[in-house]
């Protein structure tokens, strides 16, 4: 879930800023990866839930929903 990625983004972010106050700068420079992948997964999830929220329970609004996150389910492999 959404939240979830917002979990894990805050884990993340505190182990950099922990790393940056211990000026462990080998460490920051590994973990910018992390930051980086975290930040298009939260926005992957952000858009998902943007969508779903403009479409309601509409019928077909869901059908256009299912058919957007095939698409990036397919677009990932």
């Amino acid at each position: 879930t959404y939240e979830h990625e917002q979990s894990i983004t805050k884990s993340i972010n505190d182990l950099v800023e922990h790393m940056l106050g211990n000026k462990d700068y080998s460490t920051f420079n590994f973990l910018q990866w992390y930051v980086s992948e975290q930040h298009e997964e939260e926005a992957l999830f952000r858009g998902i839930v943007d969508k779903i929220k403009l479409i309601s329970d509409n019928g077909n609004g869901l059908y256009l929903a299912d058919q957007y996150i095939k698409n990036l389910a397919l677009s990932k492999k």
